[in-house]
């Protein structure tokens, strides 16, 4: 049989489909979904506001009050519109210079004139007008702030209650609440401000409702220091009562959660000026079925300090009360056990621990 010339010729064939191949364009790469109108206008926004080269005048504030009242007249119900509101409403906090307080005032009157009108022209859907009403009532929040009476509590709650009964008005409901239940408890007092959230458990919004039950967990949290027993994966018993004269932080994390590694590096850092006043106590939101993983990241990232590990993840019963759903997060208690914060900033942990430490 003559093969040679019959594999010669695949070969050959063989040949020129790879150099055809070779000479093929290579496939472009997948585009980035394009962004929708809304979303070029709430980043057009979010640029010009947080522009610091920008100089104070009231150029820039009619600059920014116009672009954030364009992004809420036309996309009230984006996912934005109620950080846009914050934005706008609490420009001002931008202006620390006591030497400028002028232009905070300046600015929030020049804002809420330009809403007042906005809220009367022809045309405005019932979600923007609703979007107004809610701007509105954060300068109003803004301007308590700076300037606390407690005459302003009775016209802001009528202004609430107006945005709770307005088509669309919810949606921006639950972020004003949760504003006002702080000018409560600040400018009048806390009893109140819990009287309050209260409340707001019956409220028929979820969101509201939901809002309420988590800021309660908060105000029970504070009220007596913070009682917390386990068993460290050591085998070693941890109490938090036997640690007061100590500031606390437990450091939790998740093999799932990105950036753990940075904080605990963040976290190690933080710890190291002062290893005789600060205990720091690991715990792993991680599945029973992750345990050896767990241990692993315990001994590659050198973690010294107690871990806590149920293999419940978030669902252990006391994480919850504390608000913490999810990890990474660090959640701090003062040297008499009392809870600070459940969202503590690891790049910021050092100097708020030594705030903690110097405190009386």
């Amino acid at each position: 049989m003559k093969l040679r010339p019959v594999i010669v010729a695949l070969l050959t064939a063989f040949s020129l489909a790879g150099a055809v191949c070779a000479q093929a364009p290579a496939a472009k790469a997948a585009k980035a979904p394009e962004k929708s109108p809304a979303d070029l206008a709430g980043d057009a926004f979010g640029k010009l506001y947080s522009d610091k080269a920008a100089k104070l005048s009231q150029e820039r504030f009619t600059q920014v009050i116009a672009a954030g009242l364009d992004f809420l007249t036309k996309y009230p119900t984006h996912w934005r519109a109620n950080n846009v509101i914050k934005d706008l409403a609490f420009f001002g906090d931008s202006i620390r210079d006591k030497k400028l307080a002028a232009y905070r005032t300046a600015y929030v009157t020049q804002l809420k004139y330009e809403v007042t009108n906005q809220r009367y022209k022809e045309g405005l859907t019932n979600d923007a007008l609703a979007a107004m009403v809610a701007l509105d009532i954060a300068a109003t929040d803004f301007e308590f702030r700076d300037t606390p009476s407690r005459d302003a509590v009775a016209p802001l709650r009528e202004k609430l209650d107006a945005l709770d009964a307005m088509p669309g008005g919810r949606r921006f409901l639950k972020d004003r609440e949760s504003s006002y239940v702080e000018i409560l408890t600040r400018g009048v007092s806390p009893a109140t401000g819990e009287a309050h959230l209260t409340k707001l458990l019956k409220h028929a919004d979820k969101g509201v409702a939901d809002m309420a039950r988590s800021e309660l967990n908060m105000v029970e949290i504070r009220k007596v220091p913070y009682e917390l027993k386990f068993t460290a994966l050591d085998g070693k018993p941890v109490d938090l009562a036997a640690l007061r004269g100590k500031v606390v932080a437990l450091v939790i994390w998740s093999g799932a959660s990105a950036g753990t590694v940075t904080m605990i590096d963040q976290v190690m850092q933080a710890r190291s000026f002062n290893k005789k006043t600060v205990e720091i106590i690991g715990v792993s939101f991680d599945k029973e079925v992750d345990r050896e993983k767990v241990m692993k990241f315990i001994k590659d990232q050198k973690i010294t300090w107690p871990v806590h590990f149920d293999g419940k993840e978030a669902q252990n019963g006391w994480a919850a009360k504390m608000n913490v759903g999810k990890a990474p997060a660090i959640v701090l208690f003062d040297k008499k056990g009392m809870f600070v914060r459940n969202n503590q900033n690891a790049g910021q942990l050092e100097g708020e621990l030594k705030r903690l430490i110097e405190a009386k």
